[in-house]
């Protein structure tokens, strides 16, 4: 008798369809072949698909016939059975390797649409649908605001189904889209994101943006303290040889590269005819801002000069040079300066005249308030939308230097007047923003102490962790400490 599965057989002589001679197994008892029973044959069918084995109908008899005859010969080695069953467990229980996704890049061009990227790298016209109502809806990003040079990730799976978008709005900011299920989901990427603290210093040799990268530095900490300090330092005219500046600020890296500068916690520029010392304070509800020593805002109601840094390295780029004279005289001051150089308000105003004005050729002048105008002449063209009547903000370009009128070379006159009255503009006493407020000036004083304190023991180069105002403990706290822990 012959047991497989459980199942019992014996009963009627088996007649094979095969034409295989083999009957029996070599040095065991001949025994006789039995036909299973149809409704045998469906188990044991099942059996071998639930192992992962495809098996003809046709077959079953012969393959009724090895299993009989495997079965006689596991009757002779005892635990036969159970070992050959747990290896054919084992081979069926071997994962399978999961599908891969491709994944393929593309960059943003000149004219393209966002719902055309996607097309170009075969998004389905469902899922361009879903990513575009998740960005309405969630107000993650407006398609209008695709800009060249953005990059966006697709991830397909094997059978070319869409899985992944990935979307690049800016170094801070990736946006993925995943297909779960027949939805889209949307989320923001989890970057890693790192905030230190750097000391810059240097000594002018022969412009301030050349010192400032010998120090380690790049253009765009050039611009931030000069932006900051364009209430009290011309950096178009007044650095000489010689003045020095140190500066506190912080550097923002993700996933490890360098994205950019954040807040200057402290600057000071120490020159021949300029010097300013500048404290980052924030306190209240959002409140902040940077402020001089002893609490006075660093913001001012004018401008020092009408030809912004900023603006003139913008506009020139590489060809970026100072201004080349600067003359004073009794109705005002000519800089010296290249046609087209930009010229921006020296305050928020309004425009009052903008046209031709005699000698001035073309001219802009704006009145800031009941008691001060500025004028500026010799315009080679004025900028797009300036015109009389346009109000206008601080550091706006209003138009462009030239030589039109009495004028033997390219240059800017400009003119403040107070009370109908030409006044010195480089002597006049700028009129500060407000100040830091009475209730917290005490904590600013001492904060602004202690900072300077932790500039001066950092070695120029030297990265400790950021701080700020709200880190500090209450009482004195002892940022200098910053320091020694990060040697």
């Amino acid at each position: 008798m012959v047991s497989v599965g459980g199942v019992s057989y014996g009963r009627r002589p088996c007649r094979l369809r095969s034409t295989t001679t083999e009957g029996t197994v070599p040095n065991m008892p001949s025994q006789p072949t039995r036909v299973l029973p149809r409704t045998h044959r469906a188990s044991l069918a099942a059996r071998f698909l639930s192992l992962g084995i495809a098996t003809p109908v046709s077959l079953l008899p012969v393959l009724a016939s090895l299993v009989i005859l495997g079965g006689l010969v596991a009757c002779s080695t005892p635990g036969a059975d159970q070992e050959s069953a747990s290896a054919v467990v084992v081979e069926a229980a071997t994962p399978r390797p999961a599908p891969r996704w491709t994944t393929v890049a593309d960059t943003v061009r000149r004219g393209d649409t966002l719902s055309g990227v996607l097309l170009r790298n075969r998004v389905g016209v469902q899922e361009i649908g879903q990513i575009l109502h998740r960005m309405r809806t969630d107000d993650l990003f407006s398609p209008r605001s695709l800009r060249p040079g953005q990059v966006l990730t697709v991830s397909r799976d094997a059978f070319g189904g869409f899985r992944q978008l990935r979307f690049e709005v800016s170094r801070e900011d990736v946006l993925v889209f995943e297909a779960v299920g027949d939805s889209v989901e949307a989320s923001y990427a989890d970057l890693d994101r790192e905030v230190r603290l750097r000391k810059f210093e240097g000594e002018i040799r022969s412009s301030f943006d050349e010192a400032v990268q010998r120090s380690g530095g790049d253009y765009r900490l050039t611009l931030k303290v000069a932006d900051l300090m364009a209430y009290d330092i011309d950096f178009m005219t007044q650095p000489r040889v010689g003045d020095r500046f140190e500066v506190l600020v912080e550097e923002k890296f993700i996933e490890g590269e360098f994205l950019g500068y954040g807040e200057i916690v402290y600057a000071n520029y120490d020159g021949a005819l300029a010097d300013c010392e500048a404290f980052y304070y924030e306190w209240g509800d959002g409140a902040d801002g940077h402020y001089l020593a002893d609490g006075r805002a660093m913001k001012k109601a004018f401008l020092k000069s009408p030809l912004n840094f900023r603006r003139i390295s913008s506009h020139f780029g590489k060809r970026f040079h100072p201004i080349r004279k600067v003359y004073k005289h009794h109705t005002g001051v000519d800089y010296a300066a290249s046609s087209g150089t930009p010229v921006v308000a020296l305050g928020d105003g309004v425009v009052d005249y903008c046209g031709w004005k005699g000698g001035y050729g073309n001219a802009i002048r704006i009145r800031h308030n009941k008691r001060m105008q500025t004028l500026y002449g010799h315009l080679k063209g004025f900028a797009k939308g300036v015109a009389k009547g346009t109000r206008v903000e601080q550091n706006q370009v209003i138009g462009y230097v030239g030589k039109t009128g009495l004028a033997t070379g390219p240059h800017l006159h400009f003119e403040m007047i107070e009370n109908g009255r030409q006044i010195d503009p480089l002597a006049f006493d700028n009129e500060p923003a407000e100040p830091i407020p009475a209730e917290h000036l005490e904590e600013y004083l001492r904060w602004a102490a202690q900072v300077r304190d932790l500039e001066h023991d950092l070695l120029a180069g030297q990265i400790v962790p950021p701080i700020r105002p709200a880190d500090a403990p209450s009482g004195t706290p002892d940022l200098a400490s910053f320091a020694s822990d990060s040697e």
